[in-house]
């Protein structure tokens, strides 16, 4: 029984990560990401244009 449960264990992480690679290929995660470069982009502007260090970002 305790070989069968690592290999279930097993497959579960295999199909786990098989999905994780698809869904980027697919481009599932475009969005998410772009909108979380966006905010942390925007958080990094306002925080270094407050403190007298506008160096103009990397745009």
């Amino acid at each position: 029984m305790d070989s069968h449960k690592g290999a279930i264990t097993l497959i579960l992480v295999v199909l786990i990560i098989f999905g994780i690679f698809v869904s980027f290929a697919t481009g599932v995660f475009d969005p998410i990401m772009t909108k979380i470069s966006n905010g942390f982009n925007n958080m990094v502007d306002s925080v270094f244009s407050g403190s007298g260090m506008n160096w103009g970002g990397a745009k």
